[in-house]
């Protein structure tokens, strides 16, 4: 473990368990914290958590399906049994189709809006009131450069922008209660899932029309440890776009 920036913390990170949710679940155990890695896939969350304590870290998994609020109260109790109290949300957890708006199907648009809009609210509603008592939160919403744009699909850039607005409106309403609300929107991300994609002509493209090209994940996660830590008390009802100037 290195710096000790969440030493005094804990973290809930839906989606926890794999993908850019493990890298900020590794980031905030690297840093003291302890986190609950929350994720529908039971063995990844698992796995994840695993790795973490096996290096040194203080990680619970959690099975919890975000769309779910008896899931999602569940996760917050099981954090607040294990750790005693909740200082971080990190609504990670969500799902991308890419669909044309005249592709896109009631299911695919119930999917994307339940997992990435409804998730978020079933999350802060469950996690405030003990960030209430305490007072003092943070709440870090992922976000998505297509709710800023537009791109990607249509379901998906309604959930994302819908996020951004949730966060005004949570910034405002919980800041009487020290509770900060921020987004982080992520541009184009190289990762090793999309690492054949990005050979395409198509991802090329996109790739010379972003300023500082493709990010990294460790862009991504440095923002969201950024928003979680003491350092920016000062901020909130903003949503960062770490986009190379997308």
């Amino acid at each position: 473990m290195s710096r000790n920036r969440f030493g005094d913390k804990v973290i809930i990170v839906t989606g926890g368990g794999s993908g850019l949710g493990e890298d900020y679940c590794k980031a905030f155990c690297a840093e003291g914290g302890r986190v609950v890695c929350a994720d529908i896939d039971a063995a990844t969350a698992a796995r994840t958590t695993q790795a973490l304590n096996k290096a040194g870290g203080t990680a619970l998994a959690v099975t919890c399906d975000v769309t779910k609020a008896h899931d999602v109260e569940r996760m917050v109790e099981e954090a607040l049994h294990a750790y005693g109290r909740l200082d971080v949300l990190v609504n990670n957890a969500g799902v991308i189709r890419r669909r044309s708006l005249v592709g896109t199907t009631e299911e695919d648009w119930d999917r994307e809006i339940d997992t990435d809009l409804k998730g978020p609210y079933l999350c802060a509603r469950a996690a405030v009131p003990h960030m209430k008592e305490r007072g003092y939160g943070k709440i870090v919403n992922i976000s998505s450069v297509a709710g800023i744009v537009g791109c990607i699909s249509t379901a998906y850039a309604a959930s994302k922008a819908g996020i951004n607005g949730l966060t005004r409106q949570w910034a405002l309403e919980l800041a009487p209660h020290g509770i900060r609300v921020n987004s982080v929107a992520p541009g184009y991300t190289a990762t090793p899932i999309n690492e054949k994609l990005r050979q395409t002509p198509a991802a090329k493209r996109i790739g010379e029309t972003i300023p500082l090209g493709w990010g990294k994940p460790a862009d991504m996660t440095a923002a969201v440890l950024f928003l979680s830590a003491n350092e920016s008390d000062y901020i909130t009802g903003q949503t960062l776009a770490v986009d190379g100037g997308l």
